[in-house]
């Protein structure tokens, strides 16, 4: 089974649901809120596990941050109980880290987002992306950082997509990571952004010329995870570590780059991913192909804070650069630079092999809202179900952004 590489670039939305459980207000206390919140996500939940027929064992977390108070409501996992301070894998919420990095080098004069990749690092002689074969994508002389930022690159997605059957290398008409799995079996491997850069170059992989369409991608990413490294002289997770996690306080936060660190910290959410008609655990994973796209290990209580502190200049970013941050550049109809915006709010979602989540801030309410469901339903390589699970969630954002913001 090749599925634990396999992502989904989801709708930006942010909710809560889930059936028969708890809730919990963790500062404060508000009965109506609590109860509203409680009945609403077992609602929804219910029907979502019914029309899917979802296994006892699964279920959704919600975690609301308002400026007064804040409330855990979980529905499902057959009455196990979980926290907002409980470890998952954030998958595509990475890339506001990753942007928000980008903007902060900016910020300090390391980086211009407009540069082109080949161009060089200011006060150096050394280019954004190595000057070598591996890195030799299209349009590498055309393509700025801001392309990257926007999925506006036009940078083929070796995480996603197969290698056109007309390659030359062995693993022609295949997913690049499914291959890599396939052959080394249990034995881990290591990815390293170069050579993930390098799938791109040989075959000269692009979805076209930059700036002329916006096309998800995750290895752009992966390449604005190498031009921090190469501008900070830190490995990523080193830079997130230093300018986020420990100024934020984010102690449950986390970027995994090696391949033997698959497992999570307790307490964890099991996370669950269906494929040939079964449910596998799928908990356990090597993220190093994922460094600057989808690495990141949090919890809901270390995301609320996040998205609050990106967005209301509590990060080291100046609001100059948390609105450009949040301008959706001409082309692209919801995606900014590393943000989405959506009818709730703004933020990011992420999809990974065991988990869905939905980040979002509310500006004018300054409410947070961080939904978690540790499973995804691939349903035999058919999308519907997953849209259906993300359609359900988006439903129940609105309403838990309505009831708290009574």
């Amino acid at each position: 089974m090749n599925n634990h590489k396999i992502r989904i670039s989801l709708i930006l939305v942010c909710v809560c649901a889930i059936f028969l459980s708890s809730c919990t207000t963790q500062t404060g206390s508000n009965s109506d809120t609590e109860q509203l919140l409680q009945e609403m996500i077992n609602q929804h939940y219910l029907a979502l596990k019914e029309g899917l027929t979802l296994p006892e064992q699964l279920g959704m977390l919600l975690y609301v941050q308002t400026p007064k108070e804040s409330y855990t409501v979980q529905s499902g996992f057959a009455g196990q109980q979980y926290s907002s301070e409980t470890h998952y894998r954030i998958a595509s919420v990475t890339k506001t880290f990753t942007a928000a990095s980008v903007m902060l080098l900016e910020q300090e004069g390391k980086l211009h987002i407009e540069d082109s990749v080949s161009a060089n690092i200011p006060g150096t002689g050394l280019p954004y992306l190595p000057d070598d074969e591996d890195y030799a994508i299209p349009y590498r002389d055309r393509i700025t950082i801001k392309d990257l930022l926007s999925h506006r690159a036009g940078i083929f997605d070796v995480f996603n997509d197969p290698i056109p059957a007309d390659s030359k290398e062995p693993y022609a008409g295949m997913n690049y990571i499914a291959y890599i799995q396939d052959t080394e079996g249990d034995d881990p491997h290591q990815y390293t952004l170069a050579e993930l850069a390098s799938v791109i170059a040989k075959d000269q992989l692009t979805y076209g010329e930059p700036g002329t369409q916006h096309h998800y991608s995750d290895s752009g990413y992966m390449l604005l995870a190498t031009i921090i490294e190469r501008v900070s002289n830190m490995t990523y997770g080193q830079f997130l570590h230093q300018r986020f996690f420990a100024p934020l306080g984010m102690t449950f936060t986390s970027a995994p780059d090696s391949a033997r660190d698959t497992k999570l910290d307790q307490p964890y959410f099991e996370g669950y991913a269906r494929w040939d008609a079964q449910y596998f655990n799928a908990t356990e994973d090597n993220m190093s192909s994922n460094i600057g796209a989808g690495n990141i290990v949090s919890t809901p209580k270390d995301m609320a804070h996040w998205i609050s502190s990106l967005l209301t200049g509590r990060s080291s970013l100046s609001m100059s650069q948390i609105d450009a941050m949040k301008t959706i550049p001409e082309g692209n109809t919801n995606y900014a630079l590393g943000l989405s915006k959506s009818p709730i709010g703004i933020g990011h979602s992420g999809a990974h092999p065991g988990y869905l989540n939905f980040v979002q801030y509310h500006e004018e309410s300054g409410i947070s809202l961080v939904l978690v469901a540790p499973f995804i339903d691939y349903d035999e390589g058919n999308m519907d179900h997953v849209a259906a699970t993300s359609q359900v969630m988006l439903d129940i954002m609105k309403d838990a952004l309505e009831i708290c913001s009574r």
